[in-house]
């Protein structure tokens, strides 16, 4: 998460004396500081947004807003007067998990791609001029991956397709291999994108037996899938989260069922 401080500076001028001008400078610049964290979450997944208002005062009330293309929106309000108010759009879909007005917490039941924008939250402060900050939420999907290939007479196309979010980046390692490919790219109603690209070989014959491999790139990772296509058929691979997703449902499983058998046998022991 990255670490962010926004500062916002209101300053009376003052004559007095170089003391007093100093410590008003250093106050103004205690008050006017805002700390956020931005969130990076899985899509569909409740995530959270924090300001941290660095002042001895607290403020009067305190807003969140939607930053999205046009003018801000409110959101979320919350005062010792009126307690928390949630806008009407986003009641039942968002909740303030820190109710404060020196700090504050929005939480997003089931994140959705809509909710992928920056967010500001604003502190008033009776007797000096609102300070705000900004936290932005980002949204992902682990790609999924499918390497297959397929003959067509002294041809062979290796097709390899991601599902993610953000859009994953394919590029193939075929060194010493003469080949073609074609990209197509379509974004999908639940917020990811849908990448294949396919790798048309002429002449397949000379390559027969070696190693193709599909290398996806996806936010700060990069993975490789490969394939050695062979004149038996077809061929297919399935991304590695997929694989590991299932094994861990498995592990859990089993793991649950051992709980349950050990506690129906502990609780007969005790019965005896």
């Amino acid at each position: 998460m990255e670490r962010q401080v926004h500062e916002r500076f209101f300053c009376p001028s003052s004559t007095y004396s170089l003391i007093w001008s100093l410590t008003i400078v250093m106050l103004c610049w205690a008050q006017g500081k805002v700390i956020t964290e931005n969130e990076t979450v899985p899509l569909e997944r409740p995530a959270s947004l924090k300001c941290s208002l660095s002042t001895p005062q607290e403020a009067l009330i305190v807003t969140w807003q939607k930053l999205s293309k046009g003018r801000p929106e409110n959101i979320a309000t919350y005062s010792m007067a009126h307690g928390v108010v949630i806008q009407k759009p986003y009641q039942n879909k968002i909740e303030m998990t820190q109710q404060g007005l020196s700090e504050s917490t929005i939480t997003f039941l089931r994140t959705t791609p809509e909710d992928e924008h920056c967010y500001s939250c604003i502190f008033n402060i009776f007797g000096s001029e609102a300070v705000s900050g900004k936290t932005c939420l980002k949204l992902y999907v682990q790609p999924k991956v499918f390497l297959n290939y397929e003959f067509s007479g002294d041809h062979l196309n290796v097709t390899c397709s991601a599902i993610g979010r953000p859009s994953p980046v394919i590029s193939w390692k075929v060194s010493g291999l003469v080949a073609q490919n074609t990209n197509e790219s379509n974004n999908n109603l639940n917020g990811t994108t849908s990448v294949t690209s396919t790798l048309h070989i002429k002449d397949f014959e000379k390559w027969a037996e070696k190693k193709i491999v599909c290398n996806v790139q996806h936010m700060e990772s990069t993975m490789d899938y490969n394939v050695t296509p062979s004149k038996g058929g077809t061929g297919h691979h399935v991304s590695v989260p997929i694989m590991v997703s299932v094994l861990v449902s498995v592990v859990l499983l089993v793991t649950l069922v051992i709980i349950l058998l050990y506690w129906k046998y502990r609780h007969q022991s005790k019965g005896i």
